[in-house]
């Protein structure tokens, strides 16, 4: 098996959000899952089931990564309930496996003051 790269589980990253079970192939059975929806960290067991119990991921767009020295950043979008909502997932590699990831979610919306 060749080695993973932090650009293959980049690469690998972007399919899992469209089948979250992808996940557990190249994140590490211990890393840790922290959203700013719910500023709660969990294991990417209980991130997963997490998801399986809310039926799944919307349909993402405009998906990309851009690696980093300890791993890569992810930004996407969706749509929730009429509202585009930006995602930026940050996500720490060691030794060929995602070890911690943190996702940054954001409406859409004017702040100009």
């Amino acid at each position: 098996m060749p080695e993973k790269t932090r650009e293959n589980i980049a690469e690998q990253w972007l399919r899992a959000l469209e089948d979250v079970d992808l996940f557990y192939e190249f994140c590490a059975p211990h890393c840790k899952v922290w959203h700013s929806s719910d500023d709660k960290m969990m294991t990417l067991k209980e991130a997963i089931d997490a998801v399986h119990g809310r039926g799944g991921l919307p349909p993402f767009r405009d998906s990309r990564y851009t690696l980093t020295d300890k791993g890569f950043v992810v930004q996407t979008s969706t749509t929730l309930q009429g509202t585009n909502v930006h995602l930026v997932q940050i996500a720490v590699v060691e030794n060929g496996e995602v070890v911690s990831a943190e996702e940054y979610i954001g409406p859409e919306m004017d702040i100009a003051v």
